[in-house]
This record gives structure tokens, C-alpha cells and sequence, in this order.
């Protein structure tokens, strides 16, 4: 059954997380090319925001990636530049997506990530988790372990930020995945941010047939 969707010529998506979470690798997936320079490790390599945009079907995506967050007040500055992306540019419905890599969710990055949620609660209401390293799941014995939901199972936390904040989440590959591949799970993400239940979210006419 085809979900209840809007139509919307561009989509503007704002990646943040910490350092080494997967930012870069998951901008450059959504935009089906490799404009963002990847980082090694927890070594930064994206110290300013940065945006590229690709076309998917006549849908504009606008992919911010934004430097790693070290502390809650650095995403008061993020908001601040890319409200002054949107100005200057006139970009389409901006959409939120915090990056967390699967495996490596430290108690830093969750008393960080909490502290952001709290200070900005209407702001990111109804954002989106994107999970990297999704291959990573595969190495678990028990297939429902090799899932996102099994994963999220052995991580409280996470799962109460998303009941919380009414977060939608997504896992991502973005190594060692096939074009077509990729296609599937970038357009699933759009789908998901188009929906009805996502108040100011819209979605380009071949989504509603996902």
C-alpha cells in the first residue's frame, strides 16, 4: 500500500555526529559520488560545512556534511551556518540526520549526542538516525543480531533517544556496495524522510510508489 506522501522539488539533508562516525562516507553514498574527502579513524578531516547537491529522478539533494560535534554547544554553531546556507541559497525542506557508526557508540558520544537532543528538543523532534557500518552486523551468529533492530536491542540508550524524540533511523553501507545497491538504500532514506508523518517533510511523486 503506497504511503500518504507530498511533492517537493528539493531536500536538504544535514549530517552531524562525532568524529569518525561516518558523515563523509554517508554524504558521498546519498549523492551516488565522492566529493567529500574521508577521514581515517577519529582523525578530522571536514572542519568546516561543507554541501554538494545531485539530482535523483529531478529531486534536488542538497547533502550537507558538517565537522565532528566534541560538545553540545557545537551544534548551536552548525544550526547557525546552515541556517545561513538556506538563506543565501534558498535550499529545499532541510532534514536533520544524525550519524552513528554501528559498533563504536561511545559514552562520550552518547552524553554528547543526549546533551544536544535535550537543548533542542522541538528542533530535532521527528529527525532521522543514520547508522554506518551496517556490514559490521553481519559478523553476528544470530540473524536477528544481524540487523539494525537486534543491534539497537543491546543499546538502551539509543532506543530511548528514539522513542523520545520519535526518531526514524536507517542503516547504511557504504563500502563495498554496488551502484544498484546504494540506489536501493538512498532512495528507502528518501522514502522515509517524504512521509506524511514527517510534518515538514516532502517527497518526489516516485516515492509514493516505494
Amino acid at each position: 500500500m503506497a504511503k500518504n506522501t507530498r511533492q517537493l522539488d528539493g531536500l536538504t539533508i544535514v549530517l552531524f555526529g562525532s568524529l569518525g562516525s561516518g558523515k563523509s562516507s554517508t554524504g558521498n553514498s546519498i549523492l551516488g559520488s565522492k566529493p567529500f574527502k574521508i577521514g581515517i579513524g577519529t582523525i578530522p578531516i571536514t572542519t568546516k560545512l561543507e554541501t554538494e547537491i545531485a539530482y535523483r529522478d529531478k529531486l534536488a539533494i542538497r547533502v550537507i556534511d558538517t565537522p565532528g560535534l566534541q560538545k553540545s554547544s557545537d551544534f548551536s554553531k552548525l544550526k547557525d551556518e546552515v541556517k545561513r546556507i538556506h538563506r543565501d541559497n534558498q535550499t529545499g525542506n532541510v532534514t536533520y540526520a544524525l550519524v552513528i557508526q554501528v559498533g563504536r557508540y561511545t559514552t562520550e558520544e552518547r552524553q554528547v549526542i543526549e546533551e544536544i537532543f535535550k537543548k533542542n528538543k522541538g528542533f530535532l523532534k521527528n529527525s532521522f538516525i543514520i547508522f554506518t557500518n551496517r556490514e559490521e552486523l553481519n559478523e553476528e551468529e544470530i540473524l536477528y543480531d544481524q540487523t539494525i533492530d537486534g543491534w539497537l536491542q543491546k543499546n538502551p540508550s539509543l532506543l530511548a533517544l528514539i522513542k523520545t524524540y520519535k526518531l526514524k533511523y536507517r542503516a547504511f553501507q557504504n563500502k563495498r556496495l554496488l551502484a544498484a545497491e546504494n540506489d536501493v538504500q538512498v532512495n528507502d532514506l528518501i522514502s522515509a524522510i517524504c512521509e506524511e508523518d514527517q510534518p515538514t517533510s516532502y517527497c518526489p511523486e516516485w516515492c509514493s510508489l516505494m
